[in-house]
């Protein structure tokens, strides 16, 4: 029998722990729910507290996104270092595995479930291997119910109540240049049988969900018929998608009679030449305010994520977004400097094209919303100037306020209202932190003109 620990790596920024959302993460529950009989299992996610590296562990699984990979390193050579085994997973090791191999005694390339069992079994018969490759995508059907009771409980900072996370469906079909996630989900879009989504829901013990789902809701029939199904179950929820679901309107309306509060948007950018290279919002038949009238008109709140840097903007930019953040009175906004992250079609071109300023970015702690290559449609002065500028004008008291009024107070909940002022004051604070440290790569020149 061994001690098996599975750990999900904090984020960079020192305000993690005191942030007022958290999310009960669906991954390593559900690897824990595939571990065989016989061992004992413990979760550690440091959302909520900091790993303690002194336990007595046999066999510890760190899952790993690149912009985690130097603390998820860091922990796995304090374990390697007292002669503990370690596993990695998830989107870096998956498109770097060599590298990743470096700090562990095995990595998983591609979705782990198949593969999980195997591995955990060869440990414990002390035959390990190096390299476990997922050899076809998950087959979503009869999966287990997560271990969720190996997570913290669902008491949030203040009165923001922490959701539990839900996987209706996986994959993405859009394969984005900028995206890194068909390299792991595949760009199949998979859905979960609606009754055992429905199942696992009702063995909930908490009202609250956030469907996990990289783009909620593409496969419209499956989507109808869980939302239809959810309804008599009473809960609030939360989740992320494209905006293409704001052009099917018993959709969103099911939504909203299944729970729905909020939902993550990627809207990317306002300009129309990076919008026709951006593949998940090209070929909208509706346009991005007729979009939020529609998600709002169902009470929905709505964090839109944008982003800067495509070739194909223009300094203009900056001034475009914040006309439609405060015009479509925006509830929440999440703004972000392009990253080229390994694995993409992104970092492979501008590797090839010399506009990259250091290859392996990734492990050289830099603070997020750092500029990592050389933009086109504006210097990079301009660039980082922009995003500054417009993290202050849209995280201004004024403008939050504004912004608050802006939707139908009658059609927020006091929940609703609760989240709205805890996002957008956390969120406040984190930018204006982070607007300290803006900068380009340290190696680049900062006055060199556009590409």
């Amino acid at each position: 029998m061994m001690k098996i620990k599975l750990i999900a790596p904090r984020e960079q920024r020192e305000d993690t722990l005191s942030s007022p959302f958290k999310l009960q993460r669906v991954n390593l529950p559900l690897l824990a729910a595939l571990i065989p009989s016989g061992h004992t299992v413990t979760i550690v996610d440091e959302a909520f507290a900091p790993d303690d590296t002194n336990q007595d562990v046999d066999l510890v699984g760190i899952t790993v996104m690149t912009d985690l990979v130097l603390r998820a390193y860091h922990i796995a050579d304090t374990y390697r270092r007292k002669a503990v085994k370690v596993v990695m997973g998830g989107i870096h090791p998956t498109v770097l595995p060599n590298e990743a191999l470096g700090h562990a005694d095995a990595v998983v390339v591609g979705e782990a479930e198949g593969v999980w069992p195997r591995l955990v079994s060869d440990a414990a018969s002390g035959k390990l291997q190096r390299l476990y490759r997922a050899g076809k995508m998950t087959d979503l059907q009869g999966l287990p119910k997560p271990r969720r009771d190996l997570f913290p409980g669902t008491k949030g900072a203040g009165y923001v109540p922490i959701p539990i996370g839900v996987e209706a469906a996986r994959g993405c079909p859009y394969d984005c240049e900028f995206c890194s996630i068909g390299q792991t989900l595949g760009h199949q879009y998979r859905v979960r049988p609606v009754q055992e989504v429905i199942a696992e829901i009702e063995s909930i013990d908490s009202p609250h969900l956030f469907f996990v789902d990289d783009a909620l809701g593409l496969n419209r029939n499956a989507a109808k018929k869980l939302f239809t199904e959810m309804i008599p179950l009473r809960r609030l929820w939360l989740g992320q998608g494209t905006v293409s679901l704001a052009e099917d309107v018993e959709l969103l309306r099911l939504m909203r009679r299944s729970g729905c509060l909020g939902l993550l948007i990627g809207f990317e950018s306002v300009q129309k030449g990076t919008q026709n290279e951006v593949r998940k919002i090209k070929n909208l038949r509706i346009d991005f305010y007729e979009a939020m009238h529609r998600f709002h008109s169902e009470g929905f709140g709505i964090l839109g994520a944008f982003v800067f840097g495509f070739d194909y903007e223009n300094k203009d930019v900056f001034e475009q977004t914040l006309e439609f953040i405060m015009r479509s009175r925006m509830d929440c906004v999440e703004l972000r400097i392009l990253t080229p992250y390994p694995g993409t079609r992104l970092y492979e071109r501008l590797l090839s094209e010399g506009r990259l300023f250091v290859r392996d970015w990734w492990l050289r702690g830099y603070p997020p919303d750092t500029l990592l290559f050389q933009p086109k449609g504006m210097t990079a002065d301009e660039l980082i100037d922009g995003f500054a500028r417009l993290n202050r004008q849209a995280y201004s008291f004024g403008a939050m306020t504004k912004r608050f009024w802006g939707m139908s107070p009658w059609k927020r909940t006091l929940l609703g209202c609760q989240v709205y002022a805890g996002v957008n004051l956390s969120t406040r604070k984190r930018y204006f932190k982070g607007l300290k440290n803006l900068q380009p790569f340290a190696g680049a020149s900062n006055k060199m003109g556009k590409w």
